[in-house]
Parts: structure tokens; sequence; C-alpha cells
């Protein structure tokens, strides 16, 4: 079948010609609303040049003339800003660039004892240690008007400079936020407006010396890579390329640097020391030049940050067990408080639940009387309006569409909690909140793809605003696993597909025609080039796979033990509970089983198909085939079995999670049984192997080595291993080696035995 493309007129078909470029290339940036030969040139090589005047943003005038003062005086100045990446990156570039022209120190709140932004109590203490003439904010201050009429009464002078929605009431002094009146270019991040002060008060030359620090400020922060953020980023990764700063190369180890890393590699690890407390520390990562220092503080930040990620697993695994029994037919947005979560790390944590459920998440930690969270959204839901509606609740609030922070007196919670899903329930439709399979363009990977996986890196860099385009590829295709890894890779004529992690079994065991959405890359491997294809996701339009490969995948059903009976359910039944979006999954544990399924009702035809895994922990309406080991029933409100598991204590290990387990047709076990004289055969030849010093490619290898030694089939000696492994007789590392222990052990303490045994 010929893939279709966006058509192209004869202009656009000019156009990339004149500039060479590919058509598929030229769709791409149709696509991002790119058409004329100007916007192209301007957006594939974007001009320093180009940039908005800093003049632009109401109040810089004003803000400027004050630094410029305070420069001529010498007076006393103080930097309070933000304790995330773009509000360190913002100190920065005041830092850098005024701290041989006046009497200049910055503080950056501790977000336990101190919380987020200005406060008069923290200001209080500031004050008494240091008495400022000028205070500038960054990052941070649109809504502090209690706190600059406090430093007014004490005669201290105010510029606000910040970048979040502003609220009715603003602050009386000095303010450049560029979304107070929207003149111009106004999605800058925290540092971006710290850039254009400095335009203001320096040129634009001069700002070419903080370009590195503005570029992963405006790329963490996830502002709109369009207009003055895209030349920010475009030339700040050069500058880093090129001649990074010792701190980011120091931290990075790298001299390559792509938004990707910045997003992934620097960003969470700037942010660390703030999301555990006082972030004062990084800000010396772009100020200091001495390298033992450098390197004492990059080791501090990594060992930050390992302990954030711990911190933060364990949020959001507490949260996704508070998620459990939701009905998410009546939910619009997941809000969750714990008593004790750590309030840095909320943020990322709600990012990882609207990641894992599609729904927009508030997550709440207790402070005091209050309760403090941070808001993240899906792209569909404008969270501040929403929140907006209800700021009567609050006692602090702030943010922008996407993500938000939220302080409310416990005692208003449940208020809250009820209200703003009633109100975004009310206007956001249920398909909202379903997976979907959106891509750009779809590739045929029967071509060179190389040339085009070349050309899209003119896109660098990517982000919010302008994201890495996707692209659907089609087929059938066999993927083999990576080693002894959990990964798979296909290798096709003109593209390498890799799938990471939960793609082992789903794509690993399994044929059949497929929607497989990818990134394109360059990767190069002893030399050689080749375009590689990532895959984000999939669809299966069918299931083919050989009964081997279905038990095998089931196998992990044997370490449950028990008994259960099920209720019958009739297909009128499962039609009306289907009726709503959420909450059914149907299992199969085989082709067979699954055609015998959607022969009995075009709605369960019709229904996404799963195999192996889940797209996301969202309880959509699906019929999955083979669920893999650790497949998540826990959301769903009712599971219905269409086939026949390979244990009746499969059974009951899904009753006990879920009230509602139903059966369609027979689902009596289907045992496999082993005879005791197969384990001695497969031990004997197992510990040979381990005194012979034999090495394994991967797990596969091993056991198609051991089936014509021992006359063992694949399945069986599969089973086999499990029990061993199971009671740590045989161990295989990760290089294959093989090892074998000679104590004695009952095998009647494996539940797998116990399942097989003849």
């Amino acid at each position: 079948m010929p893939i279709e493309r966006l058509p192209l007129d004869e202009n656009q078909k000019q156009i990339a010609r004149d500039l060479g470029l590919s058509d598929d290339f030229m769709r791409i940036l149709a696509m991002r609303g790119l058409s004329s030969e100007q916007e192209i040139i301007s957006f594939l090589r974007p001009s320093f040049d180009k940039m908005s005047s800093p003049f632009d943003i109401d109040g810089m005038k004003e803000a400027s003339d004050r630094i410029n003062l305070a420069i001529q005086r010498k007076e006393k100045v103080l930097i309070f800003g933000d304790y995330d990446c773009d509000g360190i990156g913002a100190i920065s570039i005041l830092m850098l660039y005024l701290r041989d022209k006046l009497d200049i120190k910055y503080f950056i709140p501790n977000r336990v004892t101190d919380g987020y932004g200005m406060n008069v109590d923290t200001l209080k203490s500031i004050i008494s240690r240091r008495r400022p003439n000028l205070v500038i904010t960054v990052d941070c201050g649109i809504t502090a008007y209690e706190e600059v009429e406090y430093l007014k009464s004490e005669g201290i002078d105010v510029i606000v400079t910040d970048h979040h929605e502003p609220q009715e009431v603003l602050p009386d002094c000095i303010i450049v936020d560029p979304k107070v009146k929207r003149t111009g270019f106004y999605d800058f991040c925290g540092a971006g407006v710290a850039l254009k002060v400095v335009e203001a008060l320096a040129g634009r030359e001069e700002i070419k010396k903080y370009l590195d620090v503005a570029a992963i400020s405006t790329i963490a922060d996830v502002v709109p890579l369009k207009d003055d953020n895209r030349i920010i980023a475009y030339y700040g990764l050069k500058q880093i390329a090129t001649s990074p700063r010792k701190g980011i190369k120091t931290l990075l180890g790298t001299e390559k640097v792509t938004s990707h890393d910045v997003m992934f590699k620097l960003a969470p690890r700037i942010n660390a020391a703030g999301r555990l407390g006082s972030a004062m520390k990084t800000v010396d990562l772009f100020l200091e030049d001495d390298i033992f220092l450098l390197r004492n503080l990059c080791d501090e930040l990594e060992s930050d940050n390992a302990r954030r990620q711990a911190i933060c697993e364990t949020v959001v695994t507490e949260a996704k067990a508070m998620i459990h029994g939701t009905d998410f037919n009546k939910t619009g947005i997941i809000v969750l408080a714990g008593e004790d979560w750590e309030a840095g790390v909320l943020g990322i944590a709600a990012a990882r639940i609207v990641e894992e459920f599609k729904f927009p998440a508030i997550l709440f930690t207790k402070s005091g009387d209050s309760y403090k969270g941070s808001a993240r959204s899906i792209k569909e839901v404008n969270l501040f309006e929403e929140l907006s509606k209800f700021s009567h609740l609050f006692t602090a609030f702030g943010g922008h569409s996407q993500a938000a922070g939220v302080t409310l007196p416990i005692s208003n919670f449940d208020e809250f909690k009820e209200n703003i899903n009633k109100e975004i329930m009310s206007k956001v439709d249920r398909g909202t909140f379903l997976p979907t399979f959106d891509y750009d363009m779809e590739l045929d990977a029967s071509t060179n793809l190389l040339p085009f996986a070349k050309e899209l890196t003119l896109l660098e860099p990517t982000g919010y605003g302008n994201p890495e385009p996707s692209f659907l590829i089609r087929g059938d295709f066999r993927f083999d696993r990576i080693g002894v890894s959990k990964h798979v890779k296909c290798s096709l004529k003109g593209v390498d597909l890799v799938g990471f992690g939960k793609y082992e079994y789903s794509l690993g065991s399994t044929r059949g025609e497929r929607e497989l959405n990818v990134s394109l890359g360059v990767n190069v491997y002893q030399n050689r080039q080749y375009a590689q294809g990532i895959i984000r996701t999939f669809k299966a339009n069918g299931v083919s796979m050989s009964e081997e490969d279905s038990t095998l995948i089931n196998l992990h059903q044997l370490n449950y033990t028990g008994e259960a009976t099920l209720d019958e359910i009739a297909v009128e039944d499962i039609e009306k509970h289907l009726e709503k979006p959420f909450g059914t999954l149907i299992v199969c544990f085989s082709e067979e089983e699954y055609n015998a399924l959607i022969s009995k009702s075009e709605r369960m035809a019709s229904l996404p198909m799963l195999v192996a895994n889940a797209r996301m922990l969202s309880p959509v309406n699906s019929v999955i085939v083979c669920p893999a080991v650790g497949f998540d029933y826990s959301y769903y409100e009712r599971v219905i079995f269409a086939g026949k598991p390979l244990s009746s204590g499969y059974i009951a290990h899904i009753k006990s999670l879920l009230s509602e387990v139903y059966t369609i047709g027979d689902c009596t076990p289907q045992r496999i049984e082993i005879d005791q004289n197969a384990f001695r055969i497969a031990f004997m030849e197992l510990r040979r192997m381990a005194q012979m010093k034999e090495r394994l490619v991967d797990y596969k290898r091993l056991l198609q080595a051991l089936t014509p030694k021992t006359k063992i089939n694949f399945v069986q000696l599969r089973i086999i291993l499990d029990v061993f492994k199971d009671l740590g007789i045989v161990a295989i590392g990760d290089k294959g080696v093989i090892t074998v222990s000679n104590q004695k052990t009952d095998l009647e303490k494996s539940a797998i035995y116990r399942n097989v045994r003849k």
C-alpha cells in the first residue's frame, strides 16, 4: 500500500529545491506552520540579530535606569531568586554581569525552611544581616504584593523580574514580566528575562557571554522553543559545545550537548539541591572557575540527584497506590495528599503521574496547617485557568498552563478537590483522557532513511513548542533481544528499530502487523552510520504468536498457588460495561483465544488490543493478550478472563486484587506437567557447563544449547531453569556466566515446581 504524504504545492517544492531540503523535511516544516522561504531560513538558521528588543517588555526602561543608578552609586543590591534551574540561571546571569560593578549578593530560599518565593519572615531575616538598597527578584515576585510593600516600608527599592502569569493585584514597584502586557515576544523563562535585562543595560553583544546559562534554563523550564527562545537555545548549545563553562563541562563530562542532554542530564542535577533544601551552592556551577571546587560541587550535586531520585520514586509509588480504586469515568484531575512527602519532588512526581495516567495531577504535602502542592497538566487542559477559579481557597498560587504551585489550608482541601474535579469534568470531553497515537509522518522502512535522519538534526534544539518529530513505521517485523538485556531490536533495510525495557515481551515474542511510533536519529557503531528508530509506543493490529511464544510469556503465572472460582458473564453485560470508557479489561492467553473472543462481539473486536504490556496505567477498556509479568491489574474495576491461564493460583491472585473478576467461557487452567527426571538431567548438564566455564550470549541461546543435549523441549527447559533460579540452585550473570550450587535443596519449596510436577 503506497504511503500517503501531506501534499506540497509548487511553491513549497521550489523552496525545498532552493534550500536543498528533501520534500519530506519540507513537509515537517509545513506542519509546524513554516511556509515562506524567509520563515524557514529564520528557523533553520536562527539569527542573533533577529531577537526582539528588551524594551518591548513593559518596565524594562525603568528597571535598567534604576540598576544603572545603583551601579553609579555602588549600592548594595540583593538578587532574590527561585531554587530551580531557571531561577539559578537567572541569578547567575545577573551576578556574572553585575558582580564587578557594585556590591551584590544573592539569596535563594531554602525549600524546606523558607518555602517558595518571597515571604516577609525570610526578608526580615535577610535585612537583619545585610540591608540592601535595592532588591531584584528573578523568576519570582509577580505575586509578592505584601512582600514588596514590606521592603518599601523599610526604604528598600524593588524590581520584580519574572515570567509567571500575573494575577489581578500586582506588586507596587518596577515590574519586568513580559506576560503583564504581552507586547512583543513574551514566552521567556526567568533566565531569559534576566538576559534581556542585561541586554537593556549593556547591549546585545554583552549577552553573548551568558547564552549558555540562558539556554540551559530555557530548555529546562519547558518554555516554547520559538522565536527568541529558539535563538537563545540554539546559540547557547553551540557555546557549550565550542567553549563550555568549566562548571558545565565538569558536570556533564562531555563536549557534545543536545537539548535532550540539558533536559535529562544537566537540569536534574542543577535542580537536585534546591529540591531537597538549599540551592545556594549551585550558583557556583556558573560563577566558579576553580576546578577543584567545581569537582567537589559536581560530586555533591550527583549525590543530591541520586537522593532526589530515590525520594521521588517513593512518592510516585505511594501516589500510585493511593490511585487504586479511583473511578476514572468520574475523574477529571488526580488530586492526592501525602502527610510527609518531600515538597521538592512533588512537581517531578506529578509529571510522572500525568505521563502514566494522562490526567492532570496535583500532589500535596502537609506543611503545618496547610497543604503545599505542585500541579502538572496535559496539553488539552490549561491548569492555570482552572486553578484560578478557586484562588479564593488558596493562600498562595502561581504558575502557567502546564505547571503550577498551590498552597491552601488543610480545611479547604476536600472542597477544592471536589470542585476542581467537577469543573474539569464539566468542560473536558472523556476522549481527551484516552491514549492517542499521534505522529508527524509515515515512513517506509525499506528505503534508506539515513539522509532524512541527518536532515532532522536541523530541527535542533527540540523541546516544548518545537517537539522532536515522531514517525509511523508499520509492518510485520520480528524483533530479537539484544544480548542478555531486556531490550529488543529489528534491523530492516532502511533503519534499525530499537525498543527498550517494557518491549521485551510485547515485541520480542510476537509477530503480526504493527504500527510503531518512533523517533528517528543517527547512530554510529564501529564507524558505520545508520538510521535508528527508537520506539515510543506501538499498536498491534492483530496478533501472531506461536503456541510456544505465548506459553513463554505466560510462565510467570506458575509463581502463584491457590484456588478460585469465577462467575460467568454474558456478552451483553460486557457490552454494557464498555459503554463507559474506563474500567474493563478482557484477558486472553493466546492468539487462538483472542480470535475466538472477537468473533463473539463487534464491540469487543473494536477494543484496543494490548500485547503483554499496557501503554499506560490508565485503565482504558482493552483486551490484553498474554499479560506479562508485572502487568498491573489494580486500576481496573473488573477483569474478564477469556481464556485458560497456566495455574488456578493466577486466577486466585487476580481475584485477591479486584472485587469483580469474571469469565467468559471456560477458564479451566491448562496444566504443564514435567517429569522429575527432566530436572535431574537438566541440572547435570548445567553443572557440566558451569565446570567448563561456558558462557552464553543470551538466555534464549542457553535454552537452545540445552535442548538437543537433554532431549527436553524448550518450554519445559525454561520452566526447569526458572525453578532452579527461584531456589538459587543456578545463577546466570549479566555476561552469560553460569554458576551452579552444590547445596541440596528441596524442589517442593518452589511454587513453580509444585504447579508442574507430574
